[in-house]
């Protein structure tokens, strides 16, 4: 997995999808525990999805939402230019460090990815 925060403008060819790895373009940085768990359902729980454009059910994970315009409000919109964050994740990413989960908000949105992907 990869964070890169960004400064400057968004071109929206920073976001892609492929058999591997998954890129996402976003405002505001969701916790870590949230963004492993967005990436471990993309790559381990995709058969049941009911958004068909990849980005936008790797975005929608991200903010623990099945609301594609609630995913959008976090999205990069086309023009900008500032600071943003670039995601990364692939398939075989492994993650041996332990995390703490530090707030009930945080704790909330795990549980809601945890819904939505059954």
């Amino acid at each position: 997995m990869e964070i890169r925060e960004i400064y400057g403008p968004f071109d929206k060819k920073m976001i892609g999808v492929d058999e591997n790895c998954v890129t996402q373009v976003i405002l505001n940085l969701p916790p870590t525990s949230v963004i492993r768990q967005a990436c471990y359902f993309f790559f381990h729980n995709n058969e049941k999805i009911k958004i068909k454009d990849k980005s936008l059910y790797f975005l929608s994970l991200l903010f623990s939402t099945n609301q594609i315009n609630e995913a959008l409000k976090n999205s990069v919109p086309a023009g900008y230019s500032g600071k943003f964050y670039i995601i990364k994740c692939c398939k075989n990413d492994v993650f041996s460090d332990i995390i703490e989960i530090k707030s009930l908000d945080e704790r909330i949105s795990l549980s809601k990815n945890a819904i939505l992907s059954l």
